[in-house]
């Protein structure tokens, strides 16, 4: 799949730091992000490809840091997390949420890039019950290219 300002590399990042904030089998509910990736994976680019033009190179660059940095400092583990199964991600990402500053602030980069599109998804919005207030008009055809 071809993205408008993600690479394929970067993409793959994205995915790997859903599947750990979102992992599948859940308690809440069954759906994780990285099995409805082919779907949420493009409403990021898209969100990311609206933004100004340094937020846009910040967040592509900073993952690819966090990609190397994250499992090194809190795993002690040289694999980058696009190397690590899920499992693994889910792990780190709960040692994340429970270390000192900056660890659980680093986290918000991943709700940034991850939890609008993942939660945005119809499928995932009937899974945790959600019902939009006001829902898109029946004429709304989707994201433009």
């Amino acid at each position: 799949m071809s993205y408008r300002c993600l690479s394929k590399k970067e993409a793959q990042i994205i995915k790997a730091m859903g599947s750990g904030i979102i992992p599948s089998g859940g308690s809440s509910f069954e759906v994780g992000a990285a099995e409805l990736s082919e779907k949420w994976l493009p409403r990021t680019d898209y969100m990311l490809s609206r933004m100004p033009f340094m937020t846009r190179f910040g967040l592509r660059a900073i993952c690819h840091v966090l990609n190397y940095g994250w499992p090194l400092v809190f795993m002690r583990n040289h694999r980058p997390m696009t190397s690590m199964d899920e499992r693994e991600l889910t792990e780190m990402f709960h040692f994340i949420e429970h270390s000192p500053f900056p660890g659980p602030l680093s986290i918000l980069i991943v709700k940034v890039l991850v939890f609008p599109a993942f939660y945005g998804l119809d499928e995932v919005k009937d899974a945790i019950g959600y019902h939009e207030k006001f829902p898109n008009s029946p004429d709304f055809e989707g994201l433009k290219d």
